[in-house]
């Protein structure tokens, strides 16, 4: 079995999901260029946007962990928060040029138009796509029901709890949420959830660990869930 196959399915209108070993990519199509968000973990990421499309492609990525920039390479440009640099360049060794993207920029491809949110937590530059007029979000791994890597370089818990109260006040903003991992599609409510435990965990309320059921994190690492809240944290 390949590992790095991917797996592609039409979303909606012009918006495709691309699945690869439990992490997606998104491409959305427009009038004149489509625009993928992030790049899987690798293999031939380009030809699978292009059997899809014959437009020009720009990429963003939410966040330069290697699971999202895996693919990086096979393109021209890069786009992503200035504060993703380090990691994108020094962590991950990519030498495809990182572009600029800044909180409140516009990326607008006509059939979709997106607004950069900014919000800090699980890497210092992540960042949420806002499509106002079709009412969603892309949320990168910060917004899911699933557990969320809160351990590691770069990983600030008082700075997520600020990104979800931000993401809080533009609730009236959107009716779903696209997360990069676990459920496909997660209500707005999971936000309350996340703000929650994130305040619970600065207090050191803690709920028993349990074992990574991934097995992806290192021994000292454990998960911590409460409702539809989950976090790998590194605690004693």
């Amino acid at each position: 079995m390949d590992e790095k196959k991917f797996s592609t399915y039409l979303t909606e209108d012009g918006f495709w999901c691309i699945e690869q070993m439990g992490v997606r990519s998104f491409l959305f199509v427009g009038d004149s260029e489509a625009l993928l968000v992030d790049c899987c973990f690798g293999g031939d990421l380009r030809s699978v946007c292009e059997g899809i499309t014959d437009k020009p492609l720009r990429v963003v990525i939410t966040h330069a962990d290697g699971d999202h920039t895996g693919c990086a390479r096979q393109f021209e440009k890069i786009y992503m928060h200035p504060a993703e640099f380090d990691r994108y360049y020094l962590k991950n060794n990519h030498d495809a040029p990182a572009a600029p993207l800044w909180e409140g920029d516009v990326i607008d491809i006509g059939t979709f138009r997106f607004e950069v949110i900014l919000i800090p937590g699980h890497t210092p530059g992540s960042i949420a796509l806002l499509e106002r007029e079709k009412r969603f979000v892309i949320g990168g791994d910060s917004i899911a029901s699933g557990p969320i890597f809160m351990f590691g370089d770069g990983r600030n818990v008082p700075a997520f709890l600020a990104s979800m109260e931000k993401l809080k006040n533009l609730r009236a903003d959107f009716d779903k949420v696209y997360g990069s991992h676990h459920r496909l599609i997660e209500d707005p409510a999971v936000i309350d959830d996340l703000a929650s435990f994130a305040s619970d965990v600065l207090e050191g309320d803690l709920p028993e660990p349990q074992d990574d059921p991934g097995g992806k994190a290192p021994p000292h690492v454990r998960l911590y869930c409460r409702g539809n809240a989950g976090f790998l944290l590194a605690k004693p």
